[in-house]
């Protein structure tokens, strides 16, 4: 057993020492069997996250060599199957749905107290291929499982031919991540009871990027006749800043008008991409429950677009979508992740924006978090523009103490720290 102090560790501190080890890739099940095997105190924690994810997104035969050594063990500990919480498929797993063995674990899954709630499906590691294949059988056996009536997160990464039916067939889905994914096309094949007469989940959490299967959430095709998911209770929403993304955006604030938290509008692609105007695209005036707003910006020059390629004034636009937040307001963070290229910055609108961030602020406690990475400019330059940016921003802000401002600069930063962030700070990513 552990010696004092270790043997005084909580099962809180056990627990994150073990997570801590689990994501030490790609080291991670070796370090945690070894550990389990130091002592009993880790046991049970390694256990738990050796099993937590059941790992099926790789060829044929590499999947069915998993799935048989998985069975041996739990034939042995049946009790193993308790700790699985999330399952991953490729694109290409609907033979797995006519597999003796991987049927078989489904069945353990399911009579565990606490079935696995969470899928994420992603192209087949090794491959270029996306389309999911044969849409129809993974639906309808995902029906006739336990899934039907556990599933509360699915992310789909890297995937064509995504069947809005597998929304529908969940109706305890909360949380969905799409990355780089677009919808099915056709649903000739599909019986009616995979496109109606089914009641729609509430989705609570939505993360959207390079992909156009929200934009048939919201506007379905003609062979559906119910919607495809309900915003009303949705709290956070991610989305890149593509024009396809960006239209999907009023449709859902005026869905989770009354429910909305915090809103993540992240990069749309590479820095030398133009960047997307936002004033018209985002009106937050009416989103009264909105708690944090995180925006990715590029400020770029204009020779870095090309010729002939008009520059957006950037902070201005910004300006614009803050003006959009009433005075009386719940915004408690506030998040800009600038991209800046080339030595022009100075010139945009920054008091502009601080003006914004006080009048928002209203006298209540703000928390203010900007991360400008600087590019084009030697080192010197770059600390330089980085120090008058943050004194332009004392300047206007040290009056204001109910303002908590944090800077942060990535490409001065020495990695070895993350830039601190807020309540919201987790979801927001570039």
């Amino acid at each position: 057993m552990l010696n004092p102090p270790l043997s005084h560790l909580s099962d809180d501190l056990l627990v994150y020492i073990v997570e801590h080890i689990g994501k030490t890739y790609p080291y991670t099940k070796k370090s945690l069997c070894n550990l389990s095997l130091a002592d009993r105190a880790f046991t049970q924690p390694c256990q738990k996250y050796i099993f937590r994810d059941l790992k099926l997104a790789d060829k044929m035969g590499i999947v069915s060599r998993k799935l048989e050594t998985l069975k041996t063990i739990l034939d042995d500990k049946p009790f193993f199957a308790n700790h699985v919480r999330l399952v991953e498929l490729s694109n290409s797993c609907s033979w797995l749905f006519s597999d003796h063995t991987f049927i078989s674990i489904l069945q353990l899954l399911s009579n565990s107290p606490v079935p696995p709630h969470e899928i994420r499906f992603s192209r087949t590691h090794g491959t270029g291929i996306r389309s999911i294949f044969n849409p129809l059988l993974v639906v309808r056996s995902l029906t006739q499982s336990f899934f039907s009536q556990t599933l509360s997160v699915l992310h789909l990464k890297e995937c064509t031919g995504v069947p809005l039916s597998l929304f529908l067939i969940c109706p305890r889905l909360r949380q969905v991540s799409l990355e780089h994914c677009s919808a099915e096309t056709s649903y000739d094949e599909f019986p009616d009871n995979l496109c109606s007469g089914r009641e729609p989940p509430s989705l609570e959490v939505l993360s959207h990027r390079n992909s156009n299967v929200v934009e048939q959430m919201i506007t379905p095709p003609p062979r559906f006749n119910t919607p495809m998911v309900l915003w009303s209770n949705l709290r956070v929403l991610t989305l890149s800043q593509g024009k396809g993304e960006m239209a999907c955006l009023q449709p859902i604030l005026d869905g989770a008008c009354g429910t909305l938290e915090e809103l993540y509008l992240t990069n749309g692609g590479a820095w030398w991409c133009p960047q997307l105007s936002l004033a018209g695209r985002v009106n937050l005036h009416n989103v009264p429950t909105l708690q944090v707003f995180a925006v990715y910006t590029k400020v770029v020059q204009q020779y870095s677009y090309g010729a002939g390629r008009p520059l957006v004034p950037v902070l201005h636009d910004i300006n614009i979508v803050l003006g959009t937040i009433p005075r009386s307001n719940k915004v408690t963070n506030l998040c800009f992740d600038f991209t800046i290229v080339g030595s022009h910055s100075l010139e945009q609108d920054w008091v502009g924006i601080f003006d914004e961030v006080i009048r928002i602020s209203d006298g209540k406690t703000l928390e203010l978090e900007l991360k400008m990475g600087i590019y084009e400019i030697d080192l010197p330059g770059q600390d330089e523009m980085f120090t008058q940016m943050t004194e332009k921003a004392t300047s206007v802000l040290s009056a204001y103490p109910n303002i908590s401002t944090r800077f942060c600069n990535p490409t001065l930063w020495g990695g070895l720290h993350p830039f601190p962030g807020g309540q919201g700070r987790s979801s927001f990513g570039t």
